[in-house]
This record gives structure tokens, C-alpha cells and sequence, in this order.
């Protein structure tokens, strides 16, 4: 039987979160697995030399990897060709533009496409070796796709900016899905710090640097500005959203360590073609984006627990708000 979905950008973060688990994965192994200078490889793998529980943790991992990896690219074949019908159409894409509450989800898009070019450089680089040995010719094809990814998300925002300031909105409705165009420029500048600290041409490394510093500024400014006036809103209703909504507040967790990380990224390529060292800074804004990632994370789960023990345990006639009776 088929099936015949209709389009919508949100469908895009099926291949985003693939893709994130097949970085995750990836990750775990370049920081587990011995190997030279660079990014890990399958070869580097002796499987020979593992422990029982180290080969078993290792197989579990690639093949998860793996797994992730021909999803999120299948699935993002699948979207772009759907998307680009969908921008063709335009009549669908206009309206949602003209959403204040929903154009938002326009950026998930830009953020899929984003990580696409980090599993691209590491997951599917650890399987195929022609991509791990010529990763430097890469560098400009994924300068290419950054620029383009960057342009994109800059008049997406212009867009929804207009949208939020020039029309009569009640802003009570914001919620923390709100922060998705920030998600997005946190893994835009991933992308281009990563070209920044991994390309060896100071050209295209210095111009990624550059740019993914102007996409990390915009991007943390945005994030104050919001995360304030949601937190505000949420102090002002005195109580936590729809069930559906909760789980947007999690968004503050990646967008935080991916500014953390294209910071560090940033400082490394200061090292390497500046001359100029920031070990002490990249550690201290490094170890500054876990910590109040992981805060805000247990005060997250702490609301949503005691909003569940309220909304299950308690009578539906209890004033409750967030855990005061």
C-alpha cells in the first residue's frame, strides 16, 4: 500500500536526529578507539586485540552507526526532493512564512542539511576511506554548502524577524519551540568551524572561521534574547505547557554544547594559523557550555517530573503550579 505523505518541514528532523545518532556514535569511538592524527577510521579498529565486552561495545556501535548513517542520508534524499517540490509550489511555503507561530519550523530544514555535512566528514568517512583519505579535497564542496546553508538561514531569519516584530501577535503563545532558528545557527556554525579546524588550507579555514564567528554571534544573541523572554513567559503563566510542548524545553541542551563546541573549534584554528593560544579560553567557555547545559538539564527534568507527580497523583481540583500547592 502506499503511502503519500504530505510535506512539512518538521518531517526534516527524522534525518536530524539519525544523523545525530550516527555522530554520536561516531564520536564515541574517536574518543575510545586509538588512532593517528585525524579522524577515526573502521581500519583503526583491531578487533583481534579487544576484551569480550570492548568487541561486543564496539560492534554494537558501528552497526549503529552504520544504521544512522544510511538513514539520515536516505531519508534527507527523500525530504530535499520533497522540499525543493514544496518551495516550487510556494503557496504552502509562503503561508507558513506568514505563521508567526509556526514559521520556525522552516529552519529544521537548514539544520538536517547542516548535519548532513558532519556525518558526512565523520560516520561515513569512518566506513568509506576514500572520503577519510581525501578529506581535504572536501573542504571546499562543504565551504560551498555552508555559504549556501548560512545565506539561507540569515534571510530565513530576516523573514521570520519581520514576521514576529511587524504583525499583532499574541506572544504569550511562544513557546520554547521558538528557539529552532537558534538550533540552526548553532549547527550552521558547527559545520563551518569544523571546516575551520579540519581544513589545511588557511584560505578556506580563515574565511570558515570568520563566518562561523559571525553565525556563532548572531546565533547567541538571538538565544539571550529568547531564552529570557520564554523564561519570562513561562514565569508569568506559572505553569508548564501542553504535554506536546515540554519536550522543546530539551532544545536549550544542544544548542548550548554546539556553541561550546564551534567556540573551541574556533580558538583551535586561532592556535594553528594565528599563532595565537587560547587553550585556557576554549576549556573555560568549553567546560561554562556543559555545566549550564547540564543545570538546566536537571532543572528541567525536576519541573517535569514534579508536573507529572501534580498532573497524575494529585486531584484535578489541587491548585498546583509547578510543584507550590
Amino acid at each position: 500500500m502506499k503511502i503519500n505523505l504530505k510535506f512539512n518541514p518538521l518531517l526534516f528532523q527524522a534525518s536530524l536526529a539519525a544523523g545525530g545518532v550516527a555522530l554520536m556514535a561516531f564520536n564515541f569511538l574517536q574518543f575510545s578507539i586509538p588512532h593517528e592524527k585525524g579522524l577515526v577510521v573502521i581500519s583503526d579498529i583491531m578487533w583481534n586485540s579487544f576484551s569480550l565486552f570492548e568487541f561486543t561495545k564496539n560492534m554494537i556501535l558501528v552497526g549503529i552507526m552504520l544504521l544512522f548513517v544510511i538513514i539520515h542520508f536516505v531519508l534527507t534524499f527523500i525530504f530535499l526532493a520533497k522540499l525543493i517540490k514544496w518551495i516550487i509550489n510556494g503557496k504552502e511555503m509562503n503561508d507558513l512564512i506568514g505563521d508567526p507561530y509556526k514559521n520556525v519550523w522552516l529552519f529544521v530544514p537548514i539544520s538536517s542539511l547542516a548535519m548532513s555535512a558532519n556525518v558526512f566528514w565523520g560516520s561515513l568517512g569512518f566506513f568509506i576511506s576514500d572520503i577519510s583519505s581525501k578529506l581535504q579535497s572536501y573542504m571546499l564542496p562543504s565551504m560551498v554548502l555552508f555559504g549556501l546553508l548560512l545565506v539561507s538561514l540569515l534571510i530565513l531569519e530576516m523573514k521570520a524577524l519581520k514576521i514576529w516584530l511587524s504583525k499583532e501577535i499574541d506572544r504569550s503563545k511562544f513557546n520554547f519551540v521558538w528557539l529552532l532558528d537558534v538550533f540552526s545557527f548553532a549547527l550552521v556554525s558547527l559545520t563551518g568551524s569544523g571546516i575551520a579546524a579540519m581544513s589545511i588550507n588557511s584560505r578556506i579555514a580563515s574565511m570558515a572561521a570568520f563566518l562561523s564567528l559571525v553565525t556563532i554571534s548572531i546565533g547567541i544573541i538571538l538565544f539571550v534574547i529568547k531564552i529570557i523572554y520564554l523564561v519570562y513567559l513561562q514565569i508569568k503563566a506559572g505553569k508548564l505547557p501542553e504535554d506536546s510542548i515540554i519536550p522543546s524545553f530539551f532544545l536549550v541542551i544542544p544548542i548550548m554544547c554546539l556553541f561550546g563546541l564551534s567556540l573551541y573549534r574556533i580558538f583551535s584554528f586561532c592556535g594553528v594559523f594565528l599563532n595565537i593560544e587560547l587553550k585556557g579560553l576554549s576549556f573555560i567557555v568549553l567546560i561554562f557550555s556543559y555545566i549550564v547545559t547540564i543545570a538546566w538539564g536537571v532543572f528541567v527534568v525536576y519541573l517535569i517530573i514534579d508536573y507529572f507527580k501534580n498532573k497524575f497523583i494529585k486531584s484535578d481540583f489541587a491548585p498546583t503550579q509547578w510543584g507550590m500547592v
